[in-house]
């Protein structure tokens, strides 16, 4: 158990009060199973902890009386830093890719087998066309081509919105499918090479 009086904080995260370190003269808590154990004096509710080798961790210091929890800072301290890591990655998992109006056919292939790639690993994917110049009086070929993206990528992800045109702008975000409904269509011939290679280099160890 940490030091009675010990609190944690830094000059970036709000400080969390523990044990001694509460101030508050009535705490309501919450025992180590979930269970709400009621309004408590605080040097009770400081007993009950040490009783059970945890402790005492202010986890609402806002709430009126302050919400207190009966469990190990040590466990606590990392399922709040694994939050956040995880929070973090969720942040990032958006991948922007840029198109062209008049894109050619390769180009468009190589484009829909980044994004396949990106929502197979779960990623969301944003595509963004800019009308330049002259190219504004093609919209309608921009959205079609925005529509053909929704066809074309329906095998592992969708979005919740049709692509419009905002100035000179269009933008759509795909959110991939859930993992056991993705299918892979473009990057299909790279994971069959893949499964081969094994084979490959075991027909070479027999040969040799």
């Amino acid at each position: 158990m940490h030091p009675s009086s010990r609190f944690q904080h830094n000059n970036k995260k709000p400080f969390v009060r523990i044990n001694n370190a509460i101030r508050a003269r009535e705490v309501l808590v919450i025992d180590s199973t979930g269970k709400s154990l009621g309004v408590l004096p605080i040097h009770e509710a400081q007993q009950r902890a040490q009783q059970q080798g945890l402790d005492l961790v202010e986890v609402s210091p806002h709430a009126n009386p302050p919400v207190c929890k009966i469990l190990d800072y040590g466990k606590y301290k990392y399922s709040l830093s694994k939050k956040e890591k995880d929070s973090k990655k969720g942040a990032t998992k958006l991948k922007e890719i840029q198109l062209h109006v008049n894109i050619n056919e390769h180009d468009f292939l190589i484009k829909l087998k980044q994004a396949e790639s990106f929502m197979a690993k779960g990623m969301k994917v944003k595509f963004n066309l800019f009308l330049r110049g002259r190219e504004i009086t093609h919209q309608d070929l921009a959205l079609n081509l925005m529509k053909r993206l929704i066809q074309d990528l329906a095998h592992i992800g969708q979005t919740d919105q049709e692509p419009k045109l905002t100035g000179r702008n269009i933008s759509l975000t795909f959110i991939p499918l859930p993992a056991n409904k993705r299918l892979l269509k473009y990057n299909l011939s790279e994971v069959e090479a893949n499964k081969q290679k094994p084979q490959e280099e075991k027909d070479k160890t027999e040969k040799s």
